[in-house]
């Protein structure tokens, strides 16, 4: 009986110890099964966010960067010099303004092409210094018209290079308002987004053109225009796009 006893004891053992650990098992399994579902469940709510579709390299964003600066200072001081080959107060004026509405407006696009938070800030940023720039240019212009006795503003390119830079300061305030991604009183409004971005191009566009238009009041032979022209045709769909 003794014997019996002791076998009874140590089955009613072993069969404590066996449920003891299944109840240990399934406490261990849960949690890791609970947290598997979870990390699936963020896998499926929270995607990664996708580049913008047309995101420049960096390769093509630093050789278009590059192409700006070489046009902004380059072509700016050659249309500075005409028609007689010689800087003077005047010339100022295409310098600055191109440097403003081509080189620093055209850099301010392609980075915010970049996306992100910093490149949206950046984006703000160097587009200011191009609408400063501008506004110099535009400083110049009025005071050699003022200079020389000149009225002002009675040209088509005179009266479009002040509606554009208005337009340019507009959609400055406009993005900065609305669209600041610290303070943006509408940031997430896709709609005002695409009409910020519509309104930046159009005016962009429109500058470039009228920076053709105003060598042409300078000298209207074909080598000229072209050389103020034709970079500005190739690097349209790059920026304007």
């Amino acid at each position: 009986m003794s014997g019996s006893r002791r076998s009874s004891s140590s089955r009613s053992l072993a069969s404590g110890g066996s449920s003891t650990n299944a109840s240990t098992d399934s406490t261990t399994i849960l949690p890791l099964l609970s947290s598997d579902l979870n990390n699936d469940a963020d896998d499926v709510i929270r995607p990664p966010k996708k580049s913008p579709a047309n995101k420049p390299s960096a390769q093509k964003y630093n050789l278009l960067c590059a192409a700006y600066v070489a046009y902004g200072l380059g072509v700016g001081y050659y249309a500075g010099m005409q028609p007689i080959n010689e800087w003077r107060y005047f010339s100022w004026h295409p310098f600055l303004m191109t440097s403003g509405m081509v080189m620093m407006m055209g850099i301010a696009a392609m980075t915010k092409k970049l996306g992100g938070y910093s490149n949206t800030k950046n984006h703000g940023y160097l587009a200011n210094v191009g609408v400063m720039l501008a506004l110099g240019g535009l400083y110049v212009i009025y005071q050699n018209k003022e200079m020389n006795g000149a009225p002002h503003f009675t040209s088509y390119h005179g009266k479009a290079g002040l509606a554009l830079v208005v337009a340019s300061i507009g959609a400055g305030m406009a993005g900065g308002i609305f669209l600041h991604p610290d303070f943006g009183i509408d940031k997430t409004n896709k709609t005002v987004r695409f009409a910020h971005k519509t309104m930046a191009r159009c005016v962009l566009g429109l500058a470039w053109g009228t920076c053709v238009a105003g060598m042409y009041t300078l000298s209207n032979d074909a080598l000229p225009l072209m050389i103020v022209g034709a970079p500005l045709v190739v690097l349209a769909p790059f920026t304007l796009m």
